[in-house]
């Protein structure tokens, strides 16, 4: 435990060193997304007043997303393709898994910053346009988030370790794209039951749970999905990805 906590605590002083431009490159995005469609569309009234309240959680969801995988996934890459400071990690008096779970860790510690900072600069940007929907409920919000958090770094080690480095700059393309589109971020799980069966199929993408955990957190009132199907789906996604990363980074990094 010792060595586990040693080797957390560097990395997360090595994040706060690049704490500025690595929120930068997280929250642009997110946020620019809920000004224009959550207060200005809005005021213009193209779009429903409610509809950023529908799309709050969902934006942090891929805030945490986002945050969680690039935590893990790019110093990952750039340990396994150049500078193998990895080697180092694994001569400390701790095993090759546990070595992998300070990674999911770190990265989740990265993505639940992400998340509760993004969350208060959304509420600030849609203020007077009437979301008086989104009220989190601060007894969901931190435990989901802290599961979330954990599930978006363990997706980011198993990518990380599953992609030759050469190819890492197309997962956000191929892989991250397509499941922000269709991971129930700009609309809720529930409302899919008018698409019959098929709403089914957006269980297979993580960031559905993420999305659905979000959104019962910040918006308690809003339809979501029913609570034993989001704990069920966030607890097998959590332990697909634990195994899977944890299993992938043993044979990439012992030669």
């Amino acid at each position: 435990m010792t060595a586990f906590l040693a080797l957390l605590r560097r990395d997360l002083l090595v994040t706060t060193r690049h704490a500025g431009p690595l929120l930068l490159s997280t929250l642009t995005q997110p946020i620019l997304v809920i000004l224009v469609f959550g207060n200005i569309m809005p005021r213009l009234g193209l779009v429903a007043a409610g509809f950023g309240a529908v799309m709050a959680p969902g934006l942090m969801a891929i805030t945490m997303l986002m945050a969680g995988v690039q935590g893990v996934l790019i110093p990952l890459v750039q340990d396994l393709s150049g500078t193998r400071e990895v080697d180092e990690r694994l001569l400390a008096p701790i095993s090759v898994r546990g070595v992998a779970m300070e990674r999911i860790v770190a990265g989740a510690i990265h993505s639940l910053a992400a998340g509760l900072v993004a969350l208060p600069a959304m509420i600030l940007l849609m203020h007077g346009v009437g979301h008086t929907d989104v009220r989190p409920a601060w007894s969901l919000l931190l435990p989901l988030s802290v599961a979330c958090g954990l599930i978006s770094s363990a997706f980011g080690l198993t990518l990380g370790t599953r992609v030759q480095p050469r190819f890492s700059g197309l997962l956000f393309a191929v892989v991250l794209g397509p499941m922000m589109l269709f991971g129930c971020a700009y609309y809720p799980f529930a409302a899919l039951s008018r698409i019959g069966a098929f709403q089914y199929a957006f269980l297979v993408n993580p960031l559905t749970f993420i999305s659905e955990a979000m959104r019962i957190a910040v918006t308690p009132g809003a339809e979501h999905m029913p609570y034993a199907l989001l704990i069920v789906g966030l607890a097998a996604w959590l332990f697909v990805f634990g195994f899977a990363g944890a299993r992938s980074f043993e044979r990439r990094t012992i030669l």
